[in-house]
């Protein structure tokens, strides 16, 4: 039975506003049907692709490909205007179909399939241009005519050795995702609720449990949750020597997503990334070297207080968590090894991970809303980039929430 697309009760835009940002550094696998589409198009004997490969291995000793790209890591079909090559002569439906769908993304669920957008597209994280819901239509078109084919998802790991089915699997989600919505509370406030729910079901001895208890449980959590967050904002106190290490090296995996950093290959590159390891764990000094992205500074100008912003320059990390929450895309897309109450954490550490962009962004000025969307950008690849999915990263996010540290660091660069 092929299940309902349905969009976000939080209404969400996008239309392409031809930045290109999609078209450089992004890998587009291809599928047999893309592979014949190129071929067929004959780029081989184009004047400006004489001797271009258009398509390279996905990786080492893999059998798939992808688009390639120019040596600054762009895709060979992207044109100076923004515009990809394929699309300007030959039409959009020429394209190959992560081309044409991009940012929008189908969530298989357990009832229905979520319609949403991500955020690694700027005019997406800015919520600019036409509803979603007007992208419907040719969505729902796409998986009839068999181009797209969404199926219900397993249900993502309950708690790590614990599984269970949809129905209880589902309540949480929800309870996350209300947590996260609150519009009683401030961001910082509901994120810090989200991760203390996380924790306390973590430690709640749950495997025994019937459906119907853990429903309870997790219902009577919620309602404590409110209590448990308040001494992070009555008692702010900087994390720990420890936390920061951590810390810090998360956001400095982000930080090589953004969209305007571009990482070069050979043995420059790598004894760079060694030092940058050794000035993180240290923690002084001359920031990481990511120009033209990140501005040079030092680690100390990332520890003052933001003070009062703009909140439209907040808005856009808000909006990123909020909907990532109401899709469920967070416990789903690419970590099917993620329990629900690792994809929580990462998803609530994106929060103070962003602020701390923010401000090695605005180094001797004012941040903006720009600044914001790209690292938006960045926050949102890292849903799918290997350092971030994998188990460094779960290994970080166990040992901050488990101490206190993370909603502590929610807090702490919130300021």
């Amino acid at each position: 039975m092929r299940l309902p697309i349905v969009t976000l009760s939080t209404q969400e835009r996008w239309s392409c506003h031809q930045c290109g940002i999609c078209c450089r550094g992004s890998l587009v696998p291809l599928d047999d049907a893309d592979l014949q589409r190129l071929a067929g198009q004959k780029w081989e004997e184009h004047p400006d692709f004489k001797g271009i490969a258009v398509t390279t291995k996905l990786s080492l000793g893999a059998n798939r490909r992808r688009l390639a790209h120019r040596d600054d890591g762009s895709c060979v079909f992207l044109q100076n205007d923004g515009l990809c090559r394929i699309h300007a002569e030959l039409g959009f439906d020429a394209k190959p179909k992560i081309c044409r769908v991009f940012p929008l993304q189908l969530i298989p669920r357990d009832k229905d399939i979520a319609l949403t957008i991500r955020r690694a597209c700027p005019s997406a994280a800015a919520d600019l241009g036409a509803s979603v819901d007007d992208h419907l239509p040719w969505m729902r078109k796409m998986v009839e005519e068999g181009k797209l084919f969404p199926s219900a998802a397993p249900a993502p790991i309950f708690k790590q050795g614990e599984k269970r089915d949809w129905k209880i699997v589902r309540v949480l989600l929800n309870a996350v995702s209300e947590l996260l919505r609150d519009e009683r509370y401030p961001p910082v406030r509901r994120l810090v609720h989200a991760i203390r729910l996380a924790e306390l079901l973590h430690r709640a001895k749950t495997a025994s449990l019937s459906d119907a208890k853990v429903e309870e449980l997790i219902a009577t959590i919620c309602t404590l949750v409110y209590e448990e967050a308040k001494p992070y904002f009555s008692e702010r106190a900087a994390p720990n020597a420890s936390a920061r290490i951590l810390f810090r090296s998360m956001a400095s995996d982000y930080a090589r997503l953004h969209p305007k950093y571009r990482a070069k290959k050979g043995m420059g590159e790598r004894i760079k990334l060694f030092r940058n390891a050794i000035s993180i764990f240290r923690g002084r000094g001359a920031l990481p070297d990511l120009k033209p992205a990140l501005p040079a500074g030092s680690y100390e100008d990332l520890e003052h207080a933001l003070g009062r912003i703009d909140p439209s320059i907040d808005l856009p990390l808000a909006r990123m968590i909020e909907t990532t929450s109401a899709s469920y895309m967070y416990a789903i897309a690419d970590r099917g090894h993620w329990s629900i109450i690792e994809s929580v954490l990462g998803l609530a550490a994106t929060f103070p991970v962003g602020l701390w962009l923010l401000r090695w962004s605005s180094i001797g000025r004012e941040p903006t809303e720009k600044d914001m969307l790209d690292i938006v950008v960045a926050l949102e690849r890292g849903q799918g980039a290997t350092q971030l999915t994998g188990k460094v990263q779960r290994s970080r996010l166990r040992t901050l929430a488990s101490s206190g540290e993370l909603a502590r660091l929610v807090v702490w660069y919130a300021a």
